[in-house]
């Protein structure tokens, strides 16, 4: 037994079971952690999580599988909650979450207005839990849970909305260099760069008597290699992966919950994006085209007038086989500022170009889908434009700011989107503005309310209890 003291808390981990199979291929590892003394949240801040969590690992290290091995390993993580009041409300609502230079904003989808403004230090990215309620933030170290306070349960033909403060859980995972959340067929997977390995939790166990979990049990797979990957849960225990190594990524395969490949293709250098589509169909980002995975095989789309043509961002939506892309053809540039973007059509195969007007472009941040899967983005003109999928016509456009030009520094702030239902909310960093724009009408959008912030903003992502909980419902 391990006992670790901070200055906030005392965390004792201990060793329930170890097995190493007869081979030594796999290793498999339980351990517990209690935090045992009430933490406050805004007392405790993303790099004491780090701090507490680097510690655990460097003392569990001496039992940790090689890098060049695949393992499985269930784990259990901590948390301890603020008591804030929990109240029924009378429908469905939505809460924003804005990351910012030193912390969180989290505001009322309806009112826009700041319910709680959390502070957190690191470079924060956001990212769906899988759960409606709760948002991952990754700070480099550690994927934390936030808890936006508001969620439904489905009682039959109608459901039961609650709300709650929101408050920046302790409940977190440990991730060496934090990348890519994914969350598909009922779990969701928090990839590690650093260790070529991702972390699977069921959503339904984020939360425990109407409360963020004080423990949450894991999965976790080992690649071959460490690197900057992705993990797509797919069905029976199976997860569609990026494939490479630090130095180099190659393509795409489908392992089970040992990492063992069970298909791969090597033909997808410099993997970078993911999409998921209709019909049990996913997409991935290579330099020179895409990989589409559907129905146990890879199939490899390329635009032969452009050999190098990099798809890296991409934005799927369930109900959709189409898949908005970016488009980039200039392999020495430093930035480039893409004017086209690309349409993957995974029912025919295809790869489709369009082209924006002369001097326009987009960033990471500017892809999003529409109610009925529109293909939406920001463009540097300002504006939000809107695409029909299939064809690749633009519907719409609406002036929303200024024009603005993308930094050299990715990790800068710039224009983002993120859409619930039919609003779509658009950040500008210049004028620290959020706007909610109705989609309603995708022929003609409305600018609806805009807002002023505190601070400038950077990621933005949401919640809405419209979608109900993967939780058992309550009887009444």
């Amino acid at each position: 037994m391990l006992e670790l003291d901070t200055a906030q808390h005392t965390v004792y981990i201990g060793a329930l079971h170890s097995s190493v199979a007869s081979d030594g291929a796999h290793i498999e590892k339980r351990f517990h952690v209690s935090a045992l003394s009430s933490l406050s949240r805004r007392s405790l801040g993303l790099g004491a999580l780090a701090l507490s969590m680097s510690m655990i690992a460097s003392g569990c290290a001496s039992s940790a599988p090689s890098s060049n091995s695949s393992s499985v390993a269930s784990s259990s993580t901590s948390a301890a909650e603020t008591q804030a009041p929990i109240v029924e409300g009378a429908g469905a609502t939505s809460r924003i979450a804005l990351t910012y230079d030193g912390g969180i904003m989290v505001i009322d989808a309806k009112d826009m207005k700041v319910l709680e403004d959390i502070k957190a230090e690191g470079f924060l990215r956001l990212s769906d839990a899988g759960d409606n309620r709760h948002l991952v933030v990754a700070d480099g170290n550690t994927y934390t849970f936030l808890d936006t306070g508001i969620w439904s349960v489905a009682h039959g033909d109608h459901s039961h909305y609650y709300r709650t403060a929101p408050s920046l859980s302790s409940l977190k995972i440990e991730a060496d260099h934090t990348g890519h959340v994914i969350g598909d067929n009922g779990r969701v997977a928090a990839f590690a760069d650093g260790t070529g390995s991702f972390a699977v939790y069921d959503p339904a166990d984020l939360v425990h008597d109407k409360r963020t979990a004080s423990h949450l049990e894991t999965t976790v797979t080992k690649l071959a290699q460490p690197h900057h990957g992705f993990a797509i849960p797919l069905e029976n225990d199976q997860y569609l992966v990026a494939v490479g190594d630090s130095k180099t990524r190659t393509g795409a395969a489908v392992v089970d919950k040992n990492g063992t490949i069970l298909v791969e293709n090597s033909q997808c250098p410099g993997v970078h994006g993911e999409a998921i589509a209709a019909n049990k169909t996913f997409t991935v980002g290579c330099t020179d085209g895409v990989l589409i995975y559907k129905n146990g095989a890879f199939t490899k789309v390329t635009n032969p007038d452009n050999p190098y043509s990099r798809s890296g961002n991409q934005a799927g939506h369930p109900d959709s086989p189409y898949v908005l892309a970016d488009y980039k053809t200039d392999k020495d540039a430093k930035l480039e500022r893409p004017e086209k973007f690309a349409i993957i059509d995974t029912l025919s195969n295809e790869r489709r170009v369009y082209s924006l007007p002369a001097g326009v472009s987009y960033t990471f941040r500017s892809l999003a889908r529409g109610p009925k899967a529109e293909a939406l983005l920001l463009t540097t003109d300002g504006k939000l434009r809107i695409f029909d999928p299939a064809t690749g016509a633009q519907l719409s456009e609406l002036s929303v700011m200024e024009p603005w030009s993308e930094s050299e520094t990715w990790q800068d702030p710039r224009p983002a989107i993120w859409v619930d239902g039919k609003i779509a909310y658009v950040s500008d960093p210049a004028t620290k503005k959020l706007h909610a724009i109705s989609l309603a009408d995708v022929s003609a959008p409305k600018l609806q309310l805009s807002m002023d912030l505190p601070h400038v903003p950077n990621e933005i992502n949401g919640v809405s209890s419209s979608k109900a909980a993967p939780v058992e419902a309550l009887a009444h």
